[in-house]
């Protein structure tokens, strides 16, 4: 995070007086050094990166080797000070963007042009003196008094601005201080630009007043050519912003002047929101780039991918293909038909043929959330000369199927889908999105149906549906052409024939086309942390005193039956449950709790590692008890493993920084008592008294809750631990294994990664129960696979910590869902003081991309020839 504040200097001699600036009242100034820059700032052909509320600048210094590459937030000014997300990393000479060897730099760069080639838009030179500014021992900030050079075209202008940067040790009181000691000294005045942003206005010969900011400008420009909704509000929004006025529009977009003035309205109250597509923030969480070691633009098998051909994909995934190529063909002859209102082009076309064959590529991961799992799939199995903006595109196309997705949730469904595209091609994968469900539509009839002829009436389009169940299929077209009528303003009429009245040769085609054209036209014209040492030691030293409290471990043989074993299983934990409930409700040492609720989750896990030998009906009530009383403790948890890892943070930072993150720790202590509350509540409630005693009782049966070991005919059913271990096994392994296609591909679920960290889990408790009988390579299995749940659960502590020290900071509450009433209500949090908030909140969103990108060399560990060839040596000490 970059907070700095920015003046302009309004004459000669002001500049001259600042050059020779050595205090600033209590603070000094070091010895100033010059160096003159050139700053190239680039971005895509449509502007994506700018549309995404971001900048990207190398920046040289002049006589040095090497550019320093920025990535950085749009606005961000309030109040006398920029607050904005900056990503700087050092590029070294002869290497290209895309080979900058900062990971994170470069995917956060690939994300944002969507893959798009980048080329330079606008260059600057400067020449800064800048100096360092201290109090005492604590460096509080750099001062660079600029001079800046603007070209454009035959104009050229010149102008100065001093910047005083916060540094570690600074403190928005500093920057406060400092700024009021500058304006009431010096004839300056605040600068609410950033230099490409000054730059731009420069450039496009705007005033420094506008209606749109640069982002909102940038995406308007983005969606304008469209001939949908979206590009219409677009347009005029882009005029109004060059002054034009109502009744001017009017004339030009041929609609009346309250719907302008309308839209101009909504504009000033909800800006860019009434636009459906997703945020860059909203987009973040959910879906991460993993670039591989091959550079970015060379392809997926360059990046280290698996490509596949939709034909090696219907193999995969047990696809229909024929049906598959009937729903392609009907929605290429929707698109063909209807050119004229879409006006989109080969590319798109191109796409649609491909995700209309792909439709029904989740249908056998899941029938229920086809549109989803096909959305995975795609984004985890790159088609072969499919570019990065295309795959998301295809995807997206393919999540939108969802029939519960509709123009009136619209919003929702784009900002929740995580897939981050400019806003331009989320608008082309909606207008594709219509034409597969309504292609789709047509072949889930008994007897497929398909389009033929598409006629211009009066006010709708007239669309002929060929084949004997046409009559069926017109009732349910007029429900799946919503999006279509909703993006075009144009009623779709679906006219049941049994006789076709298509053209057959190709030229036919052509000239029905340009018929209907010309009609047409006449109408719409995840850094990972480490623990201390200390820390460490005080942990194992903890354990070490609680060893006491436990029963005696358990034991397991190779004859021993599988009913036995868990009985032995739920005594021991239940045992350990109980032993730690004094300590949690005490509530002094937080380990209590953790080891209280480690017992229920292991007996959780034995529930379903004996599953097959356990009699559900006796044993379900208990399992019962155990989930609400997991329930009960896990937000009193939560909140110790955020404040613990907040904690360790702190411990990282200098001197003088051990109060950065007080506001939050006050918020924290508040939750967990409420927590504490609430879980001591249940503690103390008969039905967990009732659930321990009758659960106790329970186990004091010998035998109790074992399945017989025969069945009615007196067949004899495997139930030995020798026996019937080797298949446990490899059914846990096989549930971790069956991940490997989800996280291997250029994107990784976030969500499936916690999926897979309590598959990892259950495989780990497996290890753990039968390590007396498995020999020394469980030990070794169990390490390793602790080494991958850490880190997935690193991973996830950090996705959640990152969601809600973001809503923290905007709203002032912890936890409090951004309901739209919320947002309606105008409430800003106050932000006084949390600066050190937003520091660690930054941390821990590296911490999340360190974590991400290492991923891949945690989970090689796992699926290696190395850790099968332990299993298997395990097995055989049977």
């Amino acid at each position: 995070m970059e907070i700095e504040s920015k003046f302009l200097v309004k004459d000669e001699a002001e500049f001259r007086d600042l050059e020779k600036l050595s205090r600033l009242g209590d603070y000094s100034l070091s010895e100033t050094v010059v160096q003159p820059v050139e700053d190239t700032f680039l971005d895509t052909e449509d502007m994506a990166v700018m549309a995404s509320g971001y900048y990207l600048r190398m920046r040289k210094d002049v006589g040095k080797e090497g550019h320093w590459v920025t990535i950085k937030s749009l606005g961000g000014f309030e109040g006398g000070a920029h607050k904005r997300e900056e990503n700087v990393s050092f590029l070294p000479e002869g290497l290209s963007l895309l080979e900058c060897p900062d990971a994170g730099i470069r995917n956060r760069i690939f994300e944002l042009s969507a893959g798009f080639d980048l080329g330079p838009i606008l260059k600057l030179k400067q020449k800064r003196a800048i100096s360092q500014v201290k109090l005492g021992e604590r460096h509080v900030a750099e001062l660079a008094l600029d001079r800046v050079e603007l070209k454009s075209e035959n104009r050229e202008k010149t102008y100065s601005e001093l910047e005083v940067e916060l540094k570690s040790d600074g403190t928005s009181e500093d920057l406060a201080i400092i700024s009021k000691y500058l304006m009431e000294n010096y004839d300056l005045s605040w600068s609410p630009f950033s230099k490409f942003e000054r730059a731009i206005l420069f450039a496009e010969n705007l005033p420094d007043k506008t209606l749109l900011t640069h982002q909102e400008r940038a995406v308007c420009m983005q969606l304008r050519e469209h001939k949908n909704i979206y590009g219409k509000q677009a347009g005029i929004l882009l005029e109004l912003d060059r002054g034009k006025s109502s009744s001017e529009l009017s004339l030009l977009f041929k609609i009346s002047e309250p719907e302008i003035e309308t839209l101009n309205l909504k504009f000033e109250k909800e800006r860019l929101s009434f636009f459906p597509f997703a945020t860059d923030e909203a987009a973040d969480r959910e879906l991460h780039f993993n670039s591989g070691s091959g550079i970015l633009d060379r392809g997926w098998e360059a990046m280290g991918f698996e490509e596949w051909t939709p034909e090696s994909l219907f193999e995969r995934y047990s696809v229909d293909e024929a049906k598959a190529k009937r729903v392609r063909d009907a929605a290429l002859t929707l698109f063909d038909g209807l050119s004229p209102y879409h006006g989109l082009g080969p590319e798109e076309k191109e796409l649609l043929a491909l995700a209309a064959l792909m439709e029904d590529i989740g249908i056998s991961a899941s029938r229920e959330e086809k549109a989803r799992m096909g959305k995975e799939i795609l984004l985890s199995h790159p088609l072969k000369g499919l570019k990065l903006h295309s795959l998301r595109m295809l995807a997206l196309i393919t999540e939108l199927q969802d029939p519960g997705v509709s123009e009136k949730n619209l919003g929702q469904a784009l900002k929740g889908s995580h897939i981050r595209l400019p806003p331009n091609l989320q608008s082309k994968a909606l207008v594709l999105a219509a034409f597969v469900r309504i292609a789709d539509l047509l072949e889930t009839q008994v007897v497929p149906v398909r389009p033929g002829r598409i006629r211009q009436l009066e006010d709708a389009l007239e669309i002929e549906l060929i084949g004997r169940d046409a009559e069926k299929a017109r009732k349910k077209a007029a429900k799946r052409s919503e999006l279509w009528e909703y993006l075009f303003g144009t009623k779709l009429w679906f006219t049941p024939t049994e006789e076709s009245h298509e053209p057959r040769t190709e030229e036919e085609k052509e000239g029905a086309k340009g018929k209907v054209g010309e009609k047409i036209g006449e109408k719409v014209g995840e850094k990972v942390e480490e623990t201390s040492e200390k820390a460490e030691k005080e942990r194992e030293a903890s354990k070490e005193k609680k060893k006491g409290k436990a029963s005696k471990k358990f034991t397991v043989k190779p004859g021993d039956s599988m009913g036995e074993v868990a009985h032995r299983i739920f005594s021991y934990q239940f045992d350990q449950m109980r032993s730690h409930e004094k300590g949690t409700r005490k509530g002094e040492d937080i380990e209590e709790l953790h080891d209280m609720r480690v017992a229920v989750r292991r007996m959780r896990a034995a529930s379903k590692v004996f599953k097959t030998y356990l009699d559900s009906r006796q044993l379900g009530p208990h399992m019962k008890g155990l989930r609400r009383t997991l329930g009960a403790m896990g937000d009193v948890r939560d909140l110790d493993v955020f404040r613990e890892k907040a904690e360790e943070y702190l411990e990282t930072l200098p001197e003088g920084h051990e109060h950065d993150l007080e506001p939050l720790f006050a918020v924290l202590e508040e939750e967990r008592e409420k927590a504490r509350k609430t879980m001591l509540a249940y503690l103390d409630s008969e039905k967990y008294a009732r659930f321990k005693k009758e659960f106790s009782e329970f186990l004091e049966v010998p035998g109790a809750g074992e399945l017989p070991t025969s069945n009615k005919k007196n067949d004899a059913l495997p139930h030995r631990v020798k026996d019937v271990l080797p298949s446990v096994i490899y059914a846990r392994f096989a549930d971790i294994a069956a991940y490997s296609e989800w996280v291997e591909g250029p994107y990784v679920s976030v969500e499936r990664l916690h999926r897979l960290r309590i598959a990892a889990k259950g495989l780990r408790y497996t290890f753990e129960f039968f390590e007396d009988v498995l020999g020394d390579n469980a030990k070794i299995m169990i390490k390793e696979l602790k080494g991958l749940q850490n880190h997935l659960g690193d991973l996830h502590d950090a996705v959640v910590a990152i969601d809600l020290l973001s809503s923290y900071m905007r709203t002032g509450a912890w936890g409090l869902a951004e309901s739209e009433t919320w947002k309606r209500s105008g409430k800003q949090a106050n932000l006084e003081g949390m600066e050190g908030i937003e520091i660690y909140l930054a941390s821990r969103e590296e911490e999340l991309r360190t974590l991400l990108n290492t991923f891949p060399e945690a989970w090689a560990k796992f699926r290696s020839k190395e850790f099968k060839e332990k299993i298997e040596i395990a097995i055989e000490n049977l």
